[in-house]
């Protein structure tokens, strides 16, 4: 359907005399498509919007479906251009959607032309008030969390600052934009409490501070402002910031902290979507009360009174990431160990990020089984261990359960329940054993039952269930592992059974890890070869050395190793030295009466070796969740994981050499921090960000050249030349921050020019003056969706010129019906044509404007203008446009 702005199907709107056709005209008209997903903001700034309503509260959320691309705009009231909220503000719109594990809710925008810099934010939360996301950033237009869990959601985009026009994306992505957070539990913080430091008093406020004073003191009075604990002294320490308990108040006082006028009073819609009304008001003020504390914490620090503002956290005892010493038990007998594989330093490294991943890891522990209710093991275990066993004795139990099945009489020891406990016990809990990967989740598959020895084929069946992949026993887990962990083998080569199920388990992404073996007499110098199955191709073979550094005398060596780790050493050599070297964890003891009770103690071997080194590559994954098996591979060949042990490079001895935590994690988060480098002179030059990932909407970035080695001053290189692999990327030399960089690359991503929909990997490549080069890979997406329906991305605003003069003859505004756009023009009276449409959310008259919609715009030169004309002898109906977003430019 089609209203006018000047005519629908009339000759009105001309701006120009029709002298060249004599009669009644021609009729043109024709199709305007958007991306598959389209949709609107249902109350725009822009007046020509149809059927508006108002979606400022979770109770009136605007329902959406996944994967979903709207366009909106937004605005602080009396700020932006005029229009239908610019009086009262639309200071908040509201979506609810479902969305899966892994989707992405991404929010980008662009400030209007009269509004100076605008900031908006991007909140998340899920249905049930279980899980929460906040992306608040004022340094960047881009916003961007990722969903931990599938469920319901509620976005809530809200104008910090200012008028925006934006542009929100939510669903699957193949690509994680940088500098994405993910949804966290509801009990990390309290709603309604923050923790805050002020200034001293005699440091100056900023000029905002300054300007908000009266308003913020007559807040107070009205109660509508946060108070502080009365017995907070400001001058010593932080102080316990209280929110006001009634929603209103909140709003008032988030209001006032925003600048906006005081006494002015925004019409709130009072229709709930058909998705929010499926939840009780209880929990939709729950979540509420959240995001306000998030919405405070942001505005309390504007104001420039404070050093810091943050919700009031809570922390658990078993805390999955922590530094190192942790306060567990017997921590004291695993300080050696640790200590050799850097485990504190890397895990100190973890505990700085700002924002811990919220995916943990899975090592599935393929053994003898675990003791179930361990209590330094029980946190950790997934809901989906099992036992494959195709010969079973008297007393084997459940399979659908991997608990350790073997009874007192049996006088075993407790392999397995060693081996989860090295690999992944809870930490940081006062109690046992702290794991190598405290984050990483335990799969239990037990491969033994009572026997003292495992069959091949129970064997194979545990990893094909661990990697997803169908088994004997006809079920999947809930997730796939991202390690599978091997502490057992037998002599010979790798048989062709191992060989194919290792490689179909790599092809589903999961790291293979496999002790060497523990037959060997080093002492006396009689080697054992590494056993089966670690000596089969792509497993991550372990071997066993001793605090010093040297050998374990019992570790099997040959050219399959891939590296060491510690493995203990209890012979009277240890003894003799006073000391205890044994890798300690946790044990299965029993009682005379032979009731099995949990306990810890110490064994030895490359048993024990390797689950040190599946921990380390969970963490790895824990950074990384999309690390690929080639990916670890590489860094191992490239002894980015290992120190150097023997003779330099690999050895049959120690394979790559020993474990390094710290390394390891290091080499993931590198990436994210300066790429590929090169020699020049006296120093050595890097681009910094190693990689953009840009994911959906992110269109600008900035890539720097620096010094990596050597002093900065001694440099006298830079960059010469730019290209990229895509007409997408369009490369601009920028103002580099000159004592960091010594030179900027703009970089800016127009996705209207990639070819098809999805993923795609690109580079950018810059040549040094001295005819060196460094690449950058670029990752970003186009997204698809599914068909569009309802508004589309709201009014079409339709342009006919005059090719020839471009006089504008025709405008019209298109409406979408069933995500349709018709257009239709009576009595056009030139020979040629040109159309154009575009969209104008904010309503400030310039149409195609940054993040809007636009087809085919007329532009300013008229050879251009001319090539796009359409020579007319009769009625058109064919004038069809695609529309897509206009990239934004910094």
């Amino acid at each position: 359907m089609c209203a006018a702005l000047a005519a629908c199907g009339g000759s009105g709107g001309t701006d120009a005399p029709d002298v060249d056709l004599a009669g009644p005209g021609y009729r043109l008209s024709g199709t305007l498509s958007v991306p598959a997903g389209a949709a609107v903001d249902s109350d725009l700034n822009d007046v020509q919007q149809l059927g508006r309503t108002r979606n400022d509260t979770l109770a009136t959320a605007q329902a959406l479906t996944a994967p979903v691309l709207l366009t909106g705009s937004i605005n602080r009231p009396r700020t932006g251009p005029n229009g239908a909220n610019h009086a009262e503000g639309d200071t908040t719109d509201t979506f609810v959607l479902d969305l899966a594990r892994g989707d992405l809710v991404e929010l980008a925008f662009a400030p209007g032309p009269d509004t100076g810099s605008a900031d908006l934010d991007l909140y998340v939360a899920s249905a049930d008030g279980l899980l929460t996301g906040a992306s608040d950033r004022s340094d960047t237009p881009h916003e961007c969390v990722q969903i931990t869990e599938p469920g319901r959601y509620y976005l809530k985009v809200e104008a910090f600052q200012r008028a925006a026009v934006y542009t929100l994306r939510a669903g699957p992505a193949a690509t994680v934009t940088t500098g994405c957070v993910a949804t966290t539990a509801r009990t990390t913080f309290d709603p309604g409490e923050l923790v805050a430091q002020r200034l001293d008093a005699g440091q100056p406020l900023s000029a905002r501070a300054l300007a908000q004073t009266q308003a913020l003191s007559l807040a107070r009075r009205a109660g509508a402002l946060p108070s502080a604990a009365a017995t907070a002294d400001a001058a010593h320490g932080p102080i316990l910031v209280t929110l006001p308990a009634k929603a209103a108040e909140r709003r008032r006082g988030l209001a006032l902290l925003a600048g906006d006028p005081v006494g002015l009073s925004t019409t709130i819609g009072t229709s709930a979507s058909a998705l929010a009304a499926t939840h009780d008001l209880a929990t939709l003020g729950d979540i509420d009360a959240r995001l306000d504390t998030l919405r405070y914490a942001k505005a309390l620090l504007a104001t420039g009174a404070y050093a810091y503002v943050e919700p009031n956290w809570r922390l658990e005892t078993s805390a999955t990431v922590g530094l190192f010493p942790p306060d567990d038990l017997h921590y004291g007998e695993q300080r050696w160990q640790h200590a050799l594989i850097e485990l504190p330093a890397a895990m100190q490294r973890i505990q700085a990020l700002p924002i811990q991943p919220a995916r943990r890891p899975v090592i599935a522990v393929i053994d003898t089984g675990v003791m179930l209710d361990h209590p330094d093991l029980q946190p950790q275990l997934v809901s989906h261990g099992r036992t494959f066993l195709t010969d079973r004795v008297p007393g084997d139990r459940n399979q659908a359960s991997g608990d350790d099945q073997r009874l007192a009489e049996d006088k075993a020891i407790s392999h397995g329940t060693h081996v989860a406990g090295t690999a992944a016990a809870a930490t940081f809990n006062g109690l046992g054993v702290a794991g190598v990967a405290p984050m990483a989740r335990l799969m239990p598959l037990n491969v033994f039952g009572r026997n003292g020895s495992a069959k091949s084929i129970d064997i194979l069946q545990a990893m094909l269930y661990a990697a997803g992949l169908d088994n004997s026993a006809g079920v999947l887990p809930a997730r796939r592992a991202d390690v599978l962990n091997l502490s057992m083998g037998s002599p010979g080569p790798c048989g062709v059974a191992f060989q194919d199920t290792i490689n179909r388990v790599r092809a589903a992404g999961t790291l293979v890890v496999a002790a060497a073996g523990s037959k060997a007499d080093n002492a006396a110098g009689q080697a054992a070869d590494v056993q089966q199955p670690a000596n089969c191709a792509g497993v991550i073979a372990v071997g066993a050395v001793r605090s010093d550094r040297q050998l374990s005398p019992y570790a099997n060596t040959g050219a399959a190793l891939t590296a060491t780790a510690p493995g203990g050493d209890l012979g009277p050599d240890d003894v003799s030295r006073g000391f205890s070297e044994g890798i300690f964890s946790t044990l299965v003891n029993f009682t005379g009466d032979g009731q099995r009770v949990a306990g810890v103690g110490p064994q030895q071997g490359s048993s024990m070796a390797a689950p040190q080194v599946s921990g380390v590559l969970a963490l790895m994954r824990y950074l990384d969740p999309e690390l690929s098996v080639q990916a670890v591979d590489t860094l191992f060949a490239s002894g980015q994981l290992t120190d150097d042990l023997g003779p330099t490079g690999r050895d049959s001895a120690h394979g790559w050499g020993l474990i390094n935590a710290r390394k390891a994690v290091e080499a993931v988060l590198a990436p994210q921090a300066v790429a590929d480098s090169v020699a020049s002179g006296a120093v050595t030059l890097g681009i910094r960000p190693a990689r953009l990932d840009l994911g959906s909407l992110r269109s600008t970035a900035t890539l720097d050249l620096i010094v990596t080695a050597g002093k900065r001053s001694a440099a006298t290189d830079t960059v010469v030349s730019m290209r990229s692999s895509s007409p997408a990327i369009t490369l601009r030399t920028g103002t580099a921050d000159a004592s960091t960089s010594l030179h900027r690359t703009q970089v800016e991503i127009d996705r209207r020019l990639l070819p098809v929909d999805g993923t795609h990997s690109l580079s950018i490549t810059l040549t040094l003056r001295s005819g060196a080069e460094l690449t950058v890979p670029v990752t970003l997406d186009r997204p698809a969706g599914s068909a569009s329906s309802g508004a589309g991305w709201g009014p079409v605003h339709v342009t006919l010129r005059d090719p020839d003069t471009g006089r504008v003859l025709h405008t019209l505004v298109a409406h979408a019906s069933q995500g349709r756009y018709q257009w239709q023009v009576d009595g056009y009276r030139r020979a040629r044509v040109s159309v154009s449409a575009g969209t104008d959310p904010d309503n400030d008259g310039v149409v195609c404007g940054p993040g809007e919609g636009c087809g085919t715009p007329a532009p300013a030169d008229a050879a251009a203008r001319a090539d796009r004309a359409v020579a007319l002898a009769g009625d058109r109906h064919d004038l069809d446009l695609s529309l897509a977003l206009v990239p934004w430019r910094r």
